[in-house]
């Protein structure tokens, strides 16, 4: 039997956070991930000789990394970091105690008991305009200090620490830091930083990594090719005033590839396309700048030669063509990405590893005939899914790791080594247009908030070509300058997070980022700025992923949707991916509804899509509750017809277990999920602030958490609840 050729491929990417105008980094990402999940995954390899892999290098990450490294840059969160806590102004306490939290509150804050606190004491929403004075009287000098030491402190990864010693005696300490070790640990991070670029040289030059490059700002190159290419994966959408210059394309890639030659010193064979968006047309664009393959999802591949099975299209590489044009490209198990990505971090280590090595199991029986080695491409973004480990992943990638070494039937493989071993064999003649989310544009493209993105963008590149067109005379320097603008401004990262499909923190900033660099165009030109420019693209009503409860309700629970009014009053948290900058393409509720009366909370939760369209079978839901102490309720998220309707309260003292508190009858699921639970049986008394979130368990394993990194936080009301917001 052929051994599995398991192609490990990560990429790492942070788009441009320096502001133009102010010329200052205005988000501190780059530094953060660096001494995280950058470091880590690169230096944990120095432990597996035998282990290969391919890591793909954004432009737009490594200028800002090379400027961290070469001291160049800083930000403003490292600014409020390295102000002494006793001379903070309340405009910098403010800004400390709504963004100095920006962490994964499971892994990175809950575990270091200083940091977890100072959060309890801030409350688990940050404080609205009109709260914050009174927040921040609320904090001593000592607790702004430590706050400004742990956000620094929990972002550095588990190679780092290891390196440095002094790293984990302060994390041993916990709390009432110094202003000298602050000192210390942005030393360190500027030290780790500093190892960063280097290290992935060192490893690529003996032959363990391969390196690839993606166009220069990660812009979707189809859509800069021709937005209107997005008809045929969408077709139904609304699409902005055609946009189409494939010249700013070959200007993004050719940009790459001479800045991965300058730093690495030899031109990259691989590029993974932004967002793995791929088109017919950039196949000869590719080949012209002598790329020799590419990579991107499973759906791609099954549009593009319909017909056949999973199983025997994905696990190969294939010929992409276009004309006279043909390109090497291989396909991603999304499957497997996936697990990696977001799920195995909810398991142990041990439990994932193994559902891992089944998987390989299993696809090896299933192509147990073929005579080709088998390729494996697992495919996922080499920072974000880390936080969300409790031990930033050091354990499942050890575990996984050292598996791979030692088992004969697994060869891992970087990606241009396979190739030339393999060469491919099947050829597509029409590669289907999209990205690796849904196989489809419809993240970048369609929204009201997308297109007029677009709108902006042409408008601004329009009037820059008109006006070089008919100025003779303009230094060249300033018409350098100025497309730089427009290139940074293609950039996928800041249409992300237009539209409802994702939402964060940082909403406003990058909203901020991308019409900064539109206004710089006019700025370098000396035009006074179109007043457009100036008003928010994101709608700020959207902003907020959920509403509060504005009166006390009393829902019969029957698991229908009875009636418009019986809800009306309550609180509703809609389901999207808040936070992140990965996707992941299944879900199980859509949207949380909570309310109350004086006695009762009511919960209501509205299935994401139809039973018949997702594994109910061993899905459980779990519904968690923080206040002074600990509880939870379970149930099955679906009941058989046979099943008694009831839920178990558990309780969590002081020890780590739970104990069984009562069983209870106030719940129904038929098309939704309604139940209540009294205040009292959750230790609650009137003017208590409650904090709950939904985990989804299928046989005992969580497979997901709503909302997925934060509380649902509210008051327990009492008699004045409904005069109080009848007077707000």
């Amino acid at each position: 039997m052929n051994p599995l050729n398991i192609a490990f491929y990560w990429h790492m990417h942070q788009p441009l956070y320096k502001d133009p105008i102010t010329e200052k980094y205005t988000l501190p990402w780059v530094r953060m991930n660096g001494i995280k999940g950058y470091f880590d995954m690169v230096s944990l390899l120095e432990d597996f000789p035998n282990i290969y892999q391919t890591f793909n290098l954004v432009p737009s990450f490594l200028t800002q990394l090379r400027e961290y490294a070469e001291g160049k840059a800083s930000d403003i969160f490292l600014e409020h970091t390295l102000k002494p806590a006793s001379e903070l102004s309340p405009l910098e306490k403010g800004f400390i105690l709504t963004r100095f939290f920006m962490a994964n509150w499971g892994t990175m804050i809950k575990p270091y008991k200083r940091y977890w606190d100072l959060l309890r004491k801030r409350g688990m929403n940050s404080p609205k305009d009109d709260e914050i004075d009174y927040f921040i009287k609320g904090f001593s000098t000592q607790e702004y200090l430590d706050l400004q030491v742990w956000f620094n402190l929990a972002w550095f990864g588990y190679r780092a620490i290891k390196k440095k010693e002094g790293l984990k005696e302060l994390i041993e300490k916990g709390k009432s830091f110094t202003e000298e070790e602050k000192r210390y640990i942005i030393a360190m991070q500027v030290e780790i930083i500093k190892e960063i670029i280097p290290l992935y040289k060192q490893i690529e030059e003996r032959g363990q990594i391969e390196l690839t490059t993606s166009p220069f700002y990660h812009p979707i190159l189809p859509l800069l090719c021709d937005t209107d290419s997005a008809k045929q994966c969408m077709p139904e959408a609304i699409l902005p005033e055609r946009f189409h210059h494939s010249e700013d394309a070959e200007a993004q890639i050719n940009r790459a590839i001479e800045l991965h030659k300058e730093i690495f010193g030899k031109k990259p064979a691989g590029l993974w396309p932004s967002e793995g968006s791929v088109s017919p047309e950039l196949i000869p664009i590719l080949k012209k700048y002598g790329i020799n393959w590419i990579a991107t999802d499973e759906g791609i591949l099954i549009n593009s030669l319909p017909g056949d099975s999973r199983i025997n299209l994905l696990y190969q590489p294939y010929i992409a063509k276009k004309g006279e044009s043909e390109i090497n490209i291989v396909f991603r198990d999304r499957e497997i990405s996936d697990l990696i990505g977001f799920t195995y971090c909810m398991n142990t280590p041990e439990d994932s590893l193994n559902d891992f090595v089944n998987r390989l199991k299993k696809i090896q029986r299933d192509i147990s005939d073929t005579k080709r080695a088998p390729l494996i491409s697992i495919i996922l973004d080499g920072e974000n899914p880390w936080e969300n480990y409790p031990d930033g992943g050091e354990s499942f990638l050890t575990l996984l790791y050292q598996k791979l070494s030692e088992a004969n039937e697994y060869k891992t493989v970087r990606i241009s080594e396979y190739i030339e071993n393999f060469p491919p064999e099947r050829v597509i003649e029409n590669l289907y247009p999209g990205s690796w989310i849904n196989h489809n544009f419809k993240i970048w493209i369609g929204s009201d908030e997308d297109n007029k993105g677009w709108d902006y963008l042409k408008r601004t590149r329009d009037f820059l070509s008109e006006y070089i067109n008919n100025n003779k005379g303009i230094p060249e320097d300033k018409i350098k300058s100025a497309w730089e603008e427009i290139y940074t401004a293609e950039g996928s990262d800041w249409f992300w997070w237009y539209g409802k499909d994702f939402s964060s923190e940082n909403d406003d900033d990058f909203d901020h980022l991308f019409r900064a660099h539109l206004k710089k165009v006019y700025n370098i030109m000396n035009v006074d700025l179109p007043g457009y420019l100036n008003i928010p693209i994101i709608t700020t009503e959207e902003d907020q992923p959920y509403s509060e409860p504005i009166s006390f309700i009393s829902p019969q629970l029957d698991g229908t949707d009875t009636n418009y009014f019986e809800w009306l009053g309550a609180g509703c948290y809609i389901v999207k991916t808040v936070g992140t900058s990965m996707y992941r393409g299944e879900g199980y509720i859509s949207r949380i509804y909570y309310g109350f009366n004086l006695e009762k909370i009511f919960i209501r939760l509205d299935p994401y899509k139809k039973e018949e369209e997702v594994e109910v079978e061993g899905v459980e839901v779990v519904f968690h509750v923080l206040n002074k102490k600990e509880y939870k309720i379970i149930f099955p998220y679906r009941f058989r017809e046979d099943e008694k309707r009831t839920f178990i309260l558990y309780k969590r003292d002081d020890s780590t277990e739970y104990r069984k508190i009562k069983e209870f009858y106030t719940i129904e699921i038929k098309s939704i999920i309604e139940f209540s639970v009294p205040f009292k049986e959750l230790g609650l008394e009137k003017g208590e602030e409650i904090n709950f979130g939904i985990e989804l368990k299928k046989y005992g394993r969580e497979i997901d958490r709503y909302p997925r990194h934060r509380y649902i936080s509210f008051t327990v009301p009492d008699e004045d609840f409904e005069n109080t917001m009848w007077s707000a």
